[in-house]
């Protein structure tokens, strides 16, 4: 199980907050799978750091960046997983605060990457 997760991105670490990804594959009427899985969009939650360099990736429609998210294990900070991403762009973007609760200033973000690799599985899009 893991309680703490690090977003590596362009020498930054920032705090991982909530992270989720998924991948599906088209089936037929019998339920057997049919086609290629799709998928490896990476939602994620931050905490912000007041830097605007996120926001100038998601604003530049051409920009594409390499970068890892590491799970912790709970003893002593061994890792758990690590899921790199290559070629990603970022196609949402929210930041959000609260002062009814006591959590940060946090960045919600949506990739989509060229290459996603979680411990050695690898997926790739064909793109152009």
């Amino acid at each position: 199980m893991s309680f703490l997760a690090k977003l590596e991105l362009d020498g930054n670490t920032y705090n991982v907050l909530e992270c989720r990804y998924s991948f599906t594959q088209p089936t037929d009427g019998t339920g057997k799978p049919q086609g290629m899985p799709q998928g490896g969009e990476i939602s994620i939650t931050i905490e912000s750091t007041g830097n605007p360099e996120l926001l100038g990736w998601m604003l530049d429609h051409n920009k594409t960046k390499d970068g890892k998210i590491i799970f912790f294990r709970r003893d002593a900070m061994s890792k758990l997983q690590e899921l790199n991403f290559e070629k990603a762009y970022c196609i949402h973007f929210v930041e959000h605060f609260s002062s009814s609760n006591n959590e940060p200033l946090q960045i919600e973000l949506q990739l989509i990457a060229q290459t996603f690799d979680v411990n050695g599985a690898t997926h790739e899009k064909k793109w152009r």
